[in-house]
């Protein structure tokens, strides 16, 4: 939530500006959410839109389902209808939303129904929500109504409830948009009431509904769905409040958990911990893994643990993230304020993390946040070489060989120097240890080095005996410092790849914006872009622009291999206006990496890049790279 200054972060701010530059651009999405047909959801949409055409807002019907109840065909007769289309479909004529007419309209606000609708076939969208975002872009506020039981998200609960299989359903992304969630709610004693006097269904209907769906416990239970929906979506509201503000955490408006993993046999234990506690509490819970250096060096075994247990966590639907840092208890602290976390699960100390846990941090630094200690229920040794800072074999061989080079110079200068001065160049090898072996290395380097000055420079010479206690204190202050620089060289081995990978960052979009601020034509924009593009990933790049009903190569190399699986990709990209391909969480299958190049809040073009290594550059670099290209196109148009 806050820097070390108590400003709000960086990155934060970055999301706020996305936001406002999103509605900005966009119209505002209003839902009316319900937990059953025949709660009035329809009925106030329309209500309120009355209510804003006497404030002088220009409000249309794009298409709203009255359900043939008189006092909803009232309301919506008062107010100004788009004409629905008619689609023939089997031979049956299905009424549906003329999106088109809709747009040529072009109001203020415009009211769709039944969000969860899935289209008559032949039409552009397969789903009403989707016809929705075309609307949202193209800057004309939308108001639809939707039940818990059609949010992809509730989708198992709800069968399970109920009995159900619904197949019409919204993703949660979706509803993420809603700029307002209104949640319409009813007793359910009076919703039964309406449907036995026939004003949610005809009679016949009505009794068929009351028996199979409108049970008392079922309405009770749906109605608790969309009352925990609804204070999930303001808790999001809040955090990012609080984001944007700097206001430090936790707020307990809502339950959070996290849930702190390592790799290791218990993962899985502290997953599934994890969830039971936050199935309890019916809070968000979030599965925090901080790799460190030692973890990198694991066992293969463990490492699998590990992700079998971040795997558990997605299917149980808990939000899974990892950093790669050497401060496990500031990065667990750190997450739980940010993220106004109420409760933290972390493993019970065991062996000598007893006394070097960092669970004994986080407890004195987590004010107002419950913590709780899981003990596995099976409990497996754990190595004396996964507790102690044990070097591999090789490691060691190094650290000895450095060792006694650096006591063969010291020798030749016993006669010359100080056993103090000596004692300092024994720390050349405990340095170089930290800095190219890590931190087990070092470790090791120390007790070794102490124990052979000993040997070597201390009277009795050759013992391990000391004659003069003086030296015993000057050990003691080796130790101290030694481990101190060992720590520290370790810590800064382990951080220069990511200062490299940032520096690499910065410098790419620096000199990115310096030659695009040069730019006097969009072609001569697409060519810069892709130049740099090109020094990032190494590979060939593309930029793709809508020709002739399709998209076509602009600029990048004429050798990019743009299959018809690719052009699908991109394709889908520039619809979308979202990044998709290799690596990404949509469409992986893809080769290359597509971006949308959006200017004033529409998909200009495609750009395309295949990096040379598997992975390549992080996407926040190539989502910058992109964006940074995208406004200035903006700025010349």
């Amino acid at each position: 939530m806050t820097g070390d200054d108590g400003r709000p972060l960086p990155d934060d701010l970055l999301s706020l500006a996305r936001e406002d530059d999103r509605r900005r651009t966009e119209g505002k999405l209003t839902v009316y959410l319900g937990y059953a047909s025949g709660v009035g959801k329809t009925y106030t949409m329309l209500a309120d839109a009355l209510g804003w055409r006497t404030a002088g807002t220009d409000v249309v019907i794009g298409y709203v389902e009255t359900h043939g109840r008189p006092e909803t065909d009232a309301l919506a007769a008062r107010l100004e209808a788009v004409q629905p289309k008619v689609v023939d479909y089997l031979g049956i004529h299905l009424n549906e939303m003329d999106l088109d007419a809709v747009l040529a309209r072009n109001p203020a606000v415009v009211l769709v129904d039944e969000l969860a609708h899935t289209m008559a076939p032949g039409q552009r969208h397969t789903k009403r929500y989707q016809e929705i975002e075309e609307l949202l872009r193209a800057g004309i506020s939308v108001c639809t109504t939707v039940n818990i039981q059609h949010i992809e998200s509730e989708h198992d609960a709800v069968a399970r409830i109920t009995g159900i299989q619904v197949h019409e359903t919204v993703p949660d992304t979706f509803l993420e948009l809603a700029g307002d969630l209104r949640l319409i709610d009813l007793p359910p004693d009076q919703l039964v009431e309406r449907l036995h006097a026939g004003k949610v269904y005809i009679q016949d209907m009505a009794a068929l509904a009351v028996a199979r769906f409108f049970t008392p416990a079922n309405l009770i239970a749906l109605r608790q769905l969309a009352l925990r929906f609804v204070a999930g979506s303001t808790d999001r509201e809040l955090v990012g409040l609080m984001h944007s503000q700097a206001i430090a955490g936790p707020w307990p408006a809502a339950e959070r958990v996290l849930v702190g993993v390592r790799t290791g046999p218990y993962a899985d234990q502290m997953v599934r911990a994890g969830y039971r506690v936050a199935s309890r509490l019916q809070a968000e819970w979030i599965v925090l893994s901080v790799e460190t250096e030692d973890d990198l060096g694991a066992p293969v075994k463990d490492q699998a643990h590990l992700r079998e247990a971040l795997e558990t966590a997605r299917r149980l639907g808990g939000r899974v993230v990892r950093y790669r840092a050497e401060d496990v208890a500031g990065e667990i602290i750190r997450h739980a304020k940010r993220n106004n976390v109420t409760t933290i699960l972390l493993g019970k100390p065991r062996g000598l993390g007893l006394f070097l846990s960092p669970v004994y941090r986080v407890m004195r630094h987590t004010q107002g946040i419950a913590l709780h200690l899981v003990d596995p229920i099976e409990r497996t040794r754990i190595p004396i070489r996964r507790q102690l800072p044990i070097p591999s074999i090789p490691d060691a061989g190094i650290a000895l060989v450095l060792i006694g080079g650096v006591a063969a110079v010291n020798v030749t200068l016993r006669d010359t120097l100080s056993p103090s001065n000596l004692l300092i160049i024994q720390l050349i090898p405990v340095v170089i240890a930290a800095l190219f072996l890590g931190r087990a290395a070092s470790v090791f380097a120390v007790a070794v080095s102490i124990l052979l000055f000993d040997i070597l420079f201390v009277p009795p010479y050759y013992t391990i005996a000391i004659s003069d206690w003086q030296y015993f204190i000057s050990f003691i202050g080796y130790l101290v410092v030694a481990l101190v620089i060992s720590n520290l060289a370790s810590r800064l081995r382990y951080l220069l790849p990511q200062i490299r990978e940032s520096e690499a960052t910065v410098a790419a979009m620096s000199g990115l914006s310096k030659d695009l601020d040069v730019a006097t034509t969009r072609q001569e924009v697409f060519e810069r872009l892709v130049d740099h593009l090109h020094q990032v990933t190494g590979g060939p790049v593309t930029v793709l622009i809508p020709k002739g009903g399709e998209l076509a190569r602009t600029a990048g190399d004429p050798t990019y291999p743009l299959d018809e699986k690719e052009e699908a990709i991109a394709a889908w990209v520039y619809e979308n206006r979202r990044p998709a391909g290799q690596g990404m969480e949509t469409l992986p299958a893809g080769h290359g990496r597509y971006l949308p190049l959006v200017v004033s809040g529409r998909a200009l073009g495609v750009v395309g890049v295949m990096p040379e290594e598997h992975g390549g550059p992080a996407d926040e670099v190539l989502e910058g790279m992109v964006r940074l290209g995208s406004l200035v196109l903006d700025r010349l148009a």
